[in-house]
């Protein structure tokens, strides 16, 4: 899959009164490709084991280093990867259950600018500081795939929280004056990813057409803050305070004939981020999704499928009301707000062995 965001920050920093000049051009969102691989095997009639290597988190933001927010964040990316074997049991004709390991890979990069000339005078260069850590850690999952009815399949899933305690560096430009006391030291910063439930119910209206509704609840609460420890240096405290969200999409999937098949759906996807605490990192928004796809069957062991989606931003994103639009050292305000969509190109092949 590739992900192309659309992110443009109009607005403004300033400190004390005075605006801090800036270039707000760039576009602020990150093309990205997230691979995903899937395996299952039989055991026997009953039983099969799969595998799944997927990218359940990920986001980036790259601004230009003399935007006028660079004070408060110059790039921030986070990128998780995740190995899950999995088991699968035919309890009965009508019911299926399964569960699951996942060691998860977690990196966090962070940069911003130090203003310097708020302390040791005007015309003093910008000093600036990178965070880069990662951490590996594990989680479990489990679901199950019933069939009450003949037509009607309901599934349930539960992907468990998974803490990480993220290691690594923090490092000072070399334009960072020794006047201020901070030093390139070892880092590490605790940060837990969310757990998650899911339902889901599909209905066979008739032997070419199904029509599905997914519901999933994602416990974003457990995220309140990624606390930046790196002695001697001071704590560096980014609050984030996230709320619990919902996602809810409704689709359908046509079969055509024996080789083409073709699908479209859409949903609402609430953001975990509110507007008294979005930052420049997260500068998120409630969103509207729509999506079309197509398959094509070369054999009965081999397809091709090809998917688009857009997301519609529910609104701009604001930085006005939030508390993280000030910097708590130097006092750099943010004031402004995002342009936000996405579209997501995802392509699928499959093959049996």
């Amino acid at each position: 899959a590739v992900v192309v965001p659309s992110m443009k920050f109009s607005g403004s920093a300033s400190i004390a009164g005075t605006t801090i000049p800036g270039d707000n051009t760039r576009e602020i969102g990150v093309i990205t490709a997230i691979p995903h691989v899937y395996g299952v095997f039989d055991i026997n009639d009953r039983w099969k084991a799969g595998i799944a290597i997927t990218v359940p988190f990920g986001n980036t933001v790259d601004y230009a280093e003399n935007w006028p927010g660079r004070y408060i964040n110059i790039k921030t990316a986070a990128l998780s990867a995740d190995i899950n074997p999995s088991i699968a049991f035919k309890l009965t004709d009508r019911v299926s259950l399964g569960a699951g390991v996942s060691l998860q890979y977690l990196k966090l990069n962070l940069s911003s600018a130090i203003a310097q000339f708020l302390i040791l005078g005007p015309g003093t260069p910008d000093g600036g500081f990178l965070l880069k850590a990662d951490d590996w850690a594990l989680g479990y999952n489990f679901g199950i795939l019933a069939e009450p009815v003949d037509g009607t399949r309901i599934g349930l899933t539960y992907r468990s929280e998974t803490s990480h305690t993220l290691k690594g560096s923090l490092t000072f430009s070399s334009a960072t004056s020794p006047l201020l006391g901070l030093a390139s030291a070892p880092a590490s910063a605790p940060l837990d990813l969310p757990a998650s439930i899911g339902g889901s119910i599909t209905q066979q209206v008739t032997p070419d057409l199904s029509l599905s509704s997914d519901v999933q609840f994602t416990q974003w609460s457990v995220f309140k803050q990624v606390a930046v420890q790196a002695p001697p240096n001071p704590t560096f405290n980014f609050t984030e305070n996230y709320r619990d969200s919902w996602m809810i999409s409704v689709g359908g999937v046509y079969r055509v004939n024996d080789v083409w098949t073709l699908r479209a759906g859409l949903g609402w996807d609430e953001s975990p981020v509110t507007d008294a605490f979005r930052d420049t990192g997260v500068p998120d928004k409630d969103r509207y999704m729509v999506g079309l796809g197509a398959g094509y069957k070369f054999s009965d062991m081999s397809s091709l499928d090809v998917g688009y989606a857009h997301y519609f931003a529910a609104g701009h994103a604001t930085m006005n009301s939030s508390i993280n639009n000030t910097d708590p050292i130097t006092g750099v305000v943010l004031n402004g707000r995002y342009n936000n969509a996405l579209d997501y190109l995802a392509l699928t092949y499959r093959i049996g062995l």
